[in-house]
């Protein structure tokens, strides 16, 4: 069963950078400007980690199907 999470306050201060969470995406890991950054913090956790690239906060994206 999957389960939906509410990552808003979570990741509210990681505004425009790649972040590492736990797989259970219940906590940050490692964050930076670049995806490198994020996994250097990550590893030295010693946990296994997704990492996700959060857009600024102020715009919107809408894909475009040509």
């Amino acid at each position: 069963m999957k389960r939906n999470y509410d990552l808003r306050k979570l990741l509210k201060p990681h505004e425009n950078k790649w972040v590492a969470l736990s797989l259970d995406r219940t906590k940050v890991l490692g964050a930076g400007n670049t995806l490198r950054e994020a996994a250097e913090q990550a590893d030295k956790k010693g946990e296994k980690s997704v990492f996700i690239k959060l857009p600024p906060f102020d715009v919107s994206y809408v894909p475009a199907l040509t």
